[in-house]
């Protein structure tokens, strides 16, 4: 019971008061930032792992996610990411942290215009291909396809399948991971990503 047979769709995940709060707050922070870390893995403007709201986010929606996968479940970390014009995200699987994983788009210019996420597998009889995280050119089966917009989420096993995203073509892509393990299963000890606390900043 309660095994992700295939990614869970949510159309709009937070009311749009909070949307437009964490959306707001992601410009007015980032927009004020004189120095960025480039992303080097997607060449994506912003990458950060605990920022204080995002955890927030993620901790209080734990009970939301639990509904819908039906189980108990630890949140580790959140990641916060900014895609701008010509940053991807090469094909690759999560680690353990991530066991069960919500992607979520904040905002987005221009918001009418998706942004698609794609889930599958390694098939060489495929004809699509594209970059995996060594800068290899590969074939894949596409299993999935979400064309995303603001306030879209997917649920979905990072672990279990490969996912990507083809180059960005927007001015700004605003994008919440909020990372979960099952509180019984084998992956339980990385409760909040073996840090102390949610918003402790490992990395720093």
């Amino acid at each position: 019971m309660g095994r992700i047979v295939q990614p869970i769709f949510i159309k709009e995940f937070l009311p749009n008061q909070i949307l437009n709060l964490v959306y707001t707050y992601s410009i007015i922070k980032f927009g004020n930032q004189k120095k960025f870390n480039i992303d080097t893995s997607t060449n994506s403007i912003i990458w950060e792992h605990g920022d204080y709201l995002m955890e927030a986010l993620m901790d209080l929606s734990t009970p939301v996610i639990e509904q819908n996968v039906n189980k108990k479940l630890f949140p580790t970390y959140s990641g916060f990411r900014v895609y701008d014009k010509g940053a991807d995200l090469p094909t690759h699987i999560d680690r353990p942290s991530c066991e069960y994983t919500v992607a979520l788009c904040l905002g987005s210019h221009p918001a009418e215009q998706p942004y698609e996420i794609f889930i599958g597998e390694k098939d060489d009889s495929s004809d699509y291909k594209y970059y995996s995280a060594d800068g290899d050119l590969e074939r894949y089966k596409i299993d999935y396809k979400f064309p995303m917009l603001p306030n879209n989420a997917i649920i979905f096993k990072g672990m279990d399948k490969l996912h990507w995203r083809e180059p960005c073509e927007h001015d700004h892509f605003i994008t919440v991971f909020l990372h979960y393990v099952d509180q019984d299963g084998e992956h339980k000890d990385f409760k909040y990503d073996k840090r102390p606390a949610l918003g402790f900043k490992r990395y720093e």
